[in-house]
């Protein structure tokens, strides 16, 4: 009797147990934001503009700190490529990608610009590290600048230039059509460095 009642048990909790489980995990994931203050919130929220869509877009700042909690889990569920699971994998690479760019392209200063707010953070957020990579800096350099180049899709290359000479970096040129060119990116680079990048 007692064997019977075991093996009952045991096989009910074997045919729960994954259901119990992946309910379990989906609530974990929708509470990991519940202590979170609201200039935490929104530290998640600012590098999101350059994945929302335009239906998205204006809604989060009105939002009291309920709604902005919902606001970003309603946001990354549909993204998320393995839902009913406690992780996010698609929210998991975009935030490692925010710290890689925090720490590599923050601008200091007079204004202290985290790295997702600058041009090459920004680039990097929307594609990924650069395939590959090419630095003028030194002398008879007339400024620093960095070319970017990604060998994937449709072969897109970004130049950004230390205009400040602090090592803050701008966009100046690209052959990408979302990303246009300063009309005098060539003169920024100076005209015996303009063949390279476009050669690069």
């Amino acid at each position: 009797m007692i064997l019977r009642r075991c093996t009952a048990v045991a096989l009910h909790l074997l045919a729960v147990g994954p259901a119990a489980q992946a309910q379990a995990d989906s609530t974990r994931a929708a509470d990991r934001l519940g202590g979170f203050s609201e200039a935490q919130l929104d530290s998640l929220y600012g590098p999101l503009v350059y994945l929302m869509q335009a239906e998205e877009r204006g809604v989060y700042p009105a939002l009291s700190l309920a709604g902005k909690r919902d606001f970003l889990r309603r946001f990354w569920a549909p993204r998320d490529p393995t839902p009913g699971t406690s992780k996010n994998e698609a929210e998991e690479t975009f935030n490692a990608r925010i710290a890689v760019v925090n720490r590599k392209f923050r601008e200091s200063g007079t204004s202290d610009v985290p790295g997702w707010r600058t041009d090459r953070g920004r680039i990097y957020l929307e594609y990924g590290p650069p395939d590959i990579t090419l630095g003028r800096r030194g002398p008879g350099v007339a400024v620093p600048f960095d070319l970017w180049k990604y060998t994937r899709g449709k072969m897109r290359k970004y130049c950004f230039v230390d205009l400040t000479g602090f090592g803050n970096y701008v966009l100046v040129y690209s052959n990408d059509p979302a990303e246009p060119s300063r009309p005098d990116w060539s003169v920024l680079v100076g005209d015996e460095y303009a063949e390279d990048v476009l050669r690069f």
